[in-house]
Formats: C-alpha cells, sequence, structure tokens
C-alpha cells in the first residue's frame, strides 16, 4: 500500500492567485431531506474502490501549507495510548498544551474546501468532496424529533464576515446513522460520525473538493495528518484553525447495518467546533488530498483522555454513494 506523504515533505510550485466568488446568502434555508443509506438497499460494495478522487479547479491556485495568521507553536512530544486501553464515551473537548492550533485564512486549493457549518443551533466544521457534496459529523447535524433534520448551511474559507464563495444549504443528508451526542457519543457512534449534504449549488465548481481513502492502521504513529476546523475557543468559531503532523494512535473497528467503519484515537487538538473537521493527507504523484477521518468526540473515557475521529471503509463508501446518488 502506498504510503501518504508527511505534510512537511509536499511542496509543489505555487500557482497565480485565483479570482474570488461572490457572496450568496440563505437567511431561512429549507429542511433538508434525511436518507438513512443502510435503509437504501445499498449494494454490496465488496469490488469497488474503497476511495474517491478530489478536484481542484484550473484557476484554483494550489498551495499545500496554508498562509497562518500567527507563528506556530513548537509541538509536545506526543502521550501514545496503550492498546487494549480504550474507554467506551467522548465528550467535548481536548487541547494538549502546548496549543498547537494555528489561525488560517487562505483562498488557495485545498484550504478553500474547507468551511463552517451553520445550524440553528451553533456550528461546526466540514469540507467539500464533490461538486455539490460536503461531509460533516453526523452529530453536527440537527436532528429533529422524527428522525428529520433542521436546515444548515456550508460557507468554505468563512473568516469572520468574509465569505469569499458564498455559501449554500443542505437539501439532502446521507447517513448510516443519526448520532445525537447529547448524551455523549459511544464507539460504535463515534466509527460511523459522518454525513454527506447535498448543498443547494455547485460550491465545488469554485472551491474543488478533497478525495477520501479507507484508514489503514499501518499508518497508526505516522506524522501524517493535517486538519482544519472552527473552534468556539478561537474567534468564536468564525475563523479557522489549521493543526499538521497529527498523529492517529489506534484503531477500534465497529459494525452498524452491516457496515464496517473504525473509531480512530488520537491526541491532536481539539475544541467543540472542529467537529465534522477532516483530517486529510497527500499522497505521491496525486495533486490533491484525501480525507481518511472526520472530527468525532473528545475527552475520551475521562477528562484530559484522548479524541477520537470517524473512519474506515464506510466513509468513502458513503461519500461514493451520494456522489454517484446525486452528482
Amino acid at each position: 500500500m502506498t504510503e501518504p506523504i508527511p505534510p512537511t515533505h509536499w511542496r509543489p510550485e505555487l500557482e497565480p492567485s485565483a479570482s474570488e466568488v461572490p457572496d450568496t446568502d440563505h437567511d431561512f434555508p429549507p429542511r433538508p431531506e434525511v436518507v438513512r443509506v443502510s435503509e437504501a438497499e445499498l449494494a454490496q460494495r465488496a469490488d469497488a474502490p474503497s476511495e474517491h478522487d478530489g478536484y481542484r479547479p484550473d484557476s484554483a491556485p494550489l498551495r499545500p501549507v496554508p498562509q497562518l495568521l500567527r507563528p506556530e507553536a513548537a509541538r509536545a512530544p506526543l502521550w501514545r495510548r496503550a492498546p487494549g486501553t480504550q474507554d467506551e464515551v467522548g465528550e467535548p473537548s481536548t487541547v494538549f498544551p502546548p496549543d498547537d492550533r494555528t489561525v488560517i485564512y487562505d483562498t488557495s486549493y485545498p484550504w478553500r474546501t474547507c468551511g463552517r457549518v451553520a445550524t440553528p443551533g451553533g456550528s461546526a466544521s466540514g469540507v467539500m468532496v464533490g461538486r455539490r457534496h460536503l461531509i460533516t459529523a453526523s452529530h453536527a447535524i440537527p436532528w429533529l424529533a422524527g428522525g428529520g433534520s433542521d436546515w444548515l448551511t456550508f460557507t468554505p474559507m468563512q473568516y469572520d464576515t468574509s465569505t469569499p464563495y458564498g455559501s449554500a444549504y443542505a437539501t439532502r443528508i446521507y447517513v448510516w446513522q443519526s448520532v445525537n451526542g447529547s448524551d455523549g457519543i459511544q464507539s460504535n457512534e463515534a466509527a460511523f460520525d459522518y454525513a454527506v449534504c447535498v448543498l443547494s449549488s455547485n460550491l465545488g465548481d469554485s472551491t474543488g473538493w478533497m478525495g477520501s481513502r479507507e484508514y489503514s492502521a499501518s499508518w497508526n504513529g505516522q506524522a501524517y495528518w493535517a486538519h482544519i476546523g472552527y473552534p468556539g475557543d478561537i474567534g468564536a468559531s468564525l475563523r479557522p484553525v489549521y493543526t499538521t503532523n497529527g498523529i492517529m494512535d489506534s484503531t477500534v473497528s465497529e459494525t452498524f447495518g452491516g457496515r464496517n467503519a473504525l473509531r480512530i484515537m488520537h491526541r491532536n487538538d481539539i475544541k467543540p467546533g472542529q467537529s465534522g473537521g477532516p483530517y486529510f493527507g497527500w499522497w505521491p504523484g496525486e495533486s490533491f488530498p484525501r480525507v481518511i477521518a472526520e472530527q468525532s468526540a473528545e475527552n475520551w473515557g475521562m477528562a484530559g483522555g484522548p479524541n477520537a475521529a470517524g473512519g474506515g471503509r464506510s466513509l468513502p463508501d458513503l461519500i461514493s454513494y451520494a456522489i454517484s446518488t446525486e452528482p
């Protein structure tokens, strides 16, 4: 299996700046339809690739390391969780001193694919994975009694009031299961804690999108991964933060509706609002990064405990299913 590239080792030439797209507001979006894929007679995909490709618009400049708005802190030695000692519940939130999150604002690719998810009750993070396809955390969806969802919007690379690519609202949501999170996130929920939202406009034509790939436990312990999210403790959830050289420590396999997924344990810095933000990496010979997990839960099992992300085969399968159903 081809290994990802550590973030600091990928340095292609930069390209000219791209023009920005006017902002579009949606003050009162409609509620989206919810499709639970386990109930959608999804065909077995044993022979299908466990990944999908990203896309960079021709006009989009490429910058694999974003422009930072404050100096990065030195990274402390990373904690290692002993095998077989996983706990069962996660909650917000954990930053491991020193805080390695760095505020960014960058409209080059791929940073323009990441953005802020807004809902009636708060906000989260997400990333474009198709022309009009957003992936975020399932527990970030404003689930309603009876199984539906309230409205949500996505604004790529929002920074305070700057919205260079406008916003779009969700018209349909594809999900394995509805993760509520109000009483904590269980292990099975963390492994499947992602939802693909079909948006009201093709934001991806301007932003591009990231690809995806099934996470492999052989990558545990390697500093391959970057993350973007919108934490509530920095800029009131209106400024994106970046972490790099992220390490995944261990995985726990879970099953839901006949599907397999992974709860992926790590100690990368997370606060509420970063849920749904992608963990992604670059591979040799590819011009786009691939999402391997979505941030799910924090403080796993105890205050100051490790964090958890959801990934595995079911993440790219859900993205591929949503894109093939609604291109």
